[in-house]
């Protein structure tokens, strides 16, 4: 009943249809064993329905066809194939004049359009073998489009850097997140802290004493400037390449994103000296005419190369941010100065850790994986380095600049410790995308083993402390 109810469809659209060559294409082609290949593409962007007609000497059949582009395959026709493609379209013709009662009137009227192909009987078999015929309309998938991609733009897929929060991922105006920028958190990550903490204590205690590799001279005035320098940039290079090169699943593969990760701990281990180390040393040595000495430091390659042991074999970075690779040494009988140049290295760290922080949200960085990969990671040891590098139990310089400030300018230590201990609670703890937020996502991911990771840390610190307080004795004796 069906069939012959979209014959009598057929039939009526065959005498009312208008011939359409420019918009419709057909195309019918014989294969083998009496199969034939019918191809069709319609350019009317809007239709209502598509009609196929095949004219048979044994009968006449029509399907519809649901696309207006395909090819079909079909057996058996070894007679005269016509093939008839029928496109209805219903058209609305605006009618609105004088003569129009209604607020509008619109007239509907329906077309159909049509074009016709016509097959040969097939021939009779001799020796000659025919060749299949590929119409121009047949179907195809395109080639994938190669996208150039430059450096600047390379995709960063690497945890280190895609979980570092940027400027516009936190609020800084919003009062009620400040009002509990002191809040307590999980113990194991407050453990993870005081791990980094214990490294910058340790970090103070090399600096102080004479220890074989790591300072194998105390008179810091007899080392090769060349050489220190060649010291320093090894550091700088080993201690980027164990941060930068370390992907989940401990391999090392170099690739344009690791390339890139390196890149950013580059800058940022850079950066981070610099504006601290570097500064102080600058006003000591041309404001105060005190001797300045620039030393490498080793424990910098020491706590990466941990670090990344632990990252590779717990999934878990071990205080894998420790930013100065290398340490200002003054050789000083200057009295106490007005404002301690510890001041100036601090409130500059701070202000260039803001800086880089800012560039996460300006359009031209976030196009760029390369560049919000540099300013993420550094602002992150910017702002960590601040703190970590102020307090008590890390390497004391508060204290210190408090000591080398007179009277009144004793509160200017003191302001640039708020705003540092400021941005590190509002930035990387306070935030719903916040490092301090994201270890504590890893945590809960890690399950039972987060006790073992607890464990791990506390006997990380435990060996810091113990190999710390075993110098200063020996140094003392």
């Amino acid at each position: 009943m069906k069939l012959k109810i979209i014959f009598s469809i057929s039939c009526l659209l065959l005498i009312f249809s208008t011939v359409d060559e420019d918009n419709i294409s057909i195309e019918v082609d014989r294969l083998e064993d009496e199969s034939i290949e019918v191809s069709w593409l319609i350019q009317y962007e809007d239709y209502d329905q598509i009609f196929l007609e095949l004219q048979h000497i044994d009968g006449n059949y029509t399907f519809q066809v649901p696309s207006k582009s395909g090819e079909l395959q079909l057996c058996c026709y070894p007679g005269e194939v016509k093939v008839i493609l029928t496109v209805q379209i219903t058209r609305t013709i605006d009618e609105t004049d004088e003569n129009c009662n209604a607020v509008e009137c619109i007239e509907f009227v329906r077309e159909t359009f049509q074009n016709t192909a016509l097959l040969a009987a097939k021939v009779i078999e001799t020796t000659t073998t025919s060749s299949t015929t590929t119409s121009t309309t047949t179907t195809t998938i395109p080639p994938p489009i190669v996208e150039s991609t430059s450096f600047l733009d390379i995709e960063i897929t690497n945890e280190l850097v895609t979980s570092i929060p940027l400027f516009d991922d936190i609020d800084l105006t919003d009062q009620e997140k400040n009002s509990i920028a002191f809040i307590i958190t999980t113990a194991i990550v407050i453990l993870f802290y005081l791990v980094l903490l214990a490294q910058e204590w340790f970090n103070k205690i090399l600096s102080e004493n004479k220890v074989k590799f790591f300072f194998n001279e105390r008179d810091v005035s007899g080392t090769s400037k060349v050489f220190n320098f060649i010291k320093i940039l090894f550091a700088l290079f080993l201690t980027a390449f164990l941060i930068g090169y370390v992907e989940e699943g401990a391999s090392l593969v170099l690739d344009l994103e690791n390339l890139a990760v390196f890149i950013a701990a580059f800058v940022g281990l850079l950066s981070v000296t610099f504006f601290y180390e570097g500064i102080e040393g600058i006003i000591e040595s041309q404001f105060l005419n005190q001797t300045v000495k620039f030393k490498w430091a080793p424990q910098a390659i020491l706590f990466a190369l941990v670090s990344t042991l632990a990252f590779i074999y717990f999934a878990m970075p071990i205080g894998f941010i420790f930013g100065f690779i290398a340490t200002s040494y003054i050789l000083s009988e200057r009295p106490v100065s007005r404002l301690s140049p510890k001041f100036y290295s601090s409130i500059s760290l701070s202000a260039v850790g803001f800086g880089f922080f800012y560039l996460t949200s300006v359009p031209y960085i976030l196009d760029s994986s390369l560049l919000t990969a540099i300013a993420a990671i550094s602002y992150l040891m910017c702002i960590e380095g601040v703190l970590l590098k102020a307090l008590p139990g890390g390497g004391n310089e508060l204290v210190e600049s408090l000591k080398d400030s007179k009277g009144f300018y004793k509160i200017f230590p003191m302001l640039s410790f708020l705003l540092g201990l400021w941005l590190f609670i509002r930035i990387l703890i306070v935030s719903p995308d916040s490092e301090f937020s994201n270890l504590q996502q890893d945590l809960l991911s890690m399950g039972s083993f987060s006790l073992t990771f607890a464990l791990m840390l506390i006997g990380y610190m435990v060996v810091i402390l113990f190999a710390g307080f075993f110098i200063k004795v020996k140094n003392n004796n």
